[in-house]
């Protein structure tokens, strides 16, 4: 093994923290790669892109890694993970001002290998021997069969529950296992109407981003929840992804029991917001989401006045395999385009990519790097557990939020990926605005989706 010593260091300190997962010979499997030989002689500047802020747990990485690269400096830069951002991001690769990116989402990610932004790193995870299932789960994640980013964190998928209005409601245990309908009629009963007739409190909300609802799918099928089974054609003309489409419909624009989506991205609000009320005249008891806990730990920003549980995904049916229970894969990271200083760059993004992830818990996302474990995420996010209990219910948060050893949804089809995307935020929008009828709708994205799919392959 590499610098046994380092590692053998790196490895009590881990474990200090709670985040050995696996034992000893199946660690040192997939760990053997990760340090180079002599990491004090490594020397340079890595430029690392990234949306979380340095506050966010990013120092505390940056300070970790330096225990064993002590002459790598890592400038982090912070970017906003929006269209407006990331075209900021391109612009900044393009111009050489970026050596590791983490790219957050798919359809990111994807556009950047399709687009040359990303350097191939094949053969690098050819000649150090780097196994990318045994240490992420999937070998998917690539572009004409070549390599350009390692995965770097996950999300995990659970509804956040306001306490005071769940019991307000009389709603009894919080579910560990529960279906749509189930929790329409939590949110019903959770959602408060002022004597004019506006809605003082929503009950539930399918967070802000337009294609969550896809998701119900994914709950189902465990993968791909644009496309079909075998990829040939996308997945909208599926009975459980349009009444998915139509669930959320109703429950906004009918029943008024979820705050809309349409005002969610016409006044650029965010789900944290208004499920903690920062700033906001009108609240949410629940929502749907994948990274409250990040907000729920900032008190100063996102105070509350009540503890929040969680509660799983919901599924279709009773018994099913529920696949939005693990942790999906999400943030995918690799060697910018006219990287100046490659080999400290290397070494960064292999140690972020496996060691460094932990670190995303403190911003709500989850590590999915098989040699962690998220067990710790109460304490590194609130200090300690009894700090935490004024705040989150405890016993639900480990039972739902980032556990990895749940069934978990993936993706590995990618074909006209960024172009299925695109279409499906358009369609969404014109349904929950009213704009267009939610079959005509449906059918057109189907439509347009296969021909996309098609003229792909």
């Amino acid at each position: 093994m590499k610098h046994l010593t380092k590692l053998l260091a790196l490895a009590l300190c881990l474990a200090l923290l709670g985040t050995l997962a696996v034992p000893a010979m199946a660690e040192e499997d997939i760990t053997s790669w990760i340090l180079e030989e002599n990491p004090e002689s490594i020397t340079g500047t890595v430029r690392w892109w990234m949306p979380f802020k340095g506050s966010a747990g990013m120092d505390a990485l940056i300070a970790e890694f330096n225990q064993t690269y002590p002459n790598i400096k890592v400038e982090l830069t912070t970017y906003n993970n929006n269209a407006d951002g990331n075209l900021a991001v391109n612009t900044a690769i393009m111009a050489g001002e970026v050596d590791v990116l983490a790219s957050f989402g798919l359809s990111n990610a994807y556009r950047r290998w399709e687009n040359g932004l990303y350097i191939d790193i094949t053969d690098r995870v050819k000649e150090e021997g780097i196994d990318l299932v045994a240490n992420w789960g999937t070998d998917k994640f690539k572009y004409d069969d070549c390599i350009y980013t390692f995965p770097s964190g996950g999300l995990s998928y659970y509804i956040c529950i306001n306490m005071n209005a769940w019991n307000e409601a009389g709603l009894g245990e919080i579910p560990t296992e529960w279906t749509w309908d189930e929790y329409i009629a939590a949110s019903k009963a959770m959602t408060k109407v002022n004597a004019d007739g506006s809605i003082a409190m929503y009950g539930g909300s399918d967070y802000h981003s337009q294609n969550y609802w896809t998701y119900a799918y994914g709950q189902v099928a465990g993968k791909n929840a644009y496309y079909n089974e075998d990829g040939s054609a996308s997945s909208f003309d599926n009975e459980i992804i349009r009444n998915a489409l139509k669930r959320e419909y109703q429950a906004e624009n009918v029943d008024k029991i979820w705050f809309p989506k349409a005002t969610y991205r016409a006044d650029n609000l965010q789900a944290q917001m208004l499920y903690c009320g920062k700033n906001q005249d009108v609240h949410t008891a629940s929502s749907i989401t994948c990274n409250m806990p990040r907000f729920l730990a900032d008190q100063e920003n996102y105070p509350t006045d009540y503890v929040t549980a969680f509660a799983p995904y919901p599924v279709n049916e009773k018994g099913q395999t529920n696949y939005m229970s693990g942790v999906t894969p999400f943030s995918h990271s690799g060697l910018a385009l006219n990287c100046k200083d490659v080999e400290a760059s290397w070494a960064f993004l292999k140690w972020y990519s496996t060691y460094g992830v932990k670190y995303l818990v403190a911003a709500g996302h989850q590590p999915n790097w098989r040699g962690t474990d998220p067990a710790d995420a109460v304490k590194l996010l609130f200090g300690s557990e009894e700090a935490a209990a004024k705040i989150i219910d405890i016993e639900s948060f480990k039972r739902v939020v980032g556990v990895s050893t749940n069934p978990y949804y993936y993706e590995d089809i990618l074909t006209a990926y960024s172009d299925v995307n695109s279409l499906v935020v358009e369609y969404t929008m014109y349904v929950l605005n009213g704009t267009m009828d939610i079959d005509e709708a449906l059918n057109t994205l189907t439509e347009m989706a296969n021909e996309k799919i098609a003229d792909a392959d």
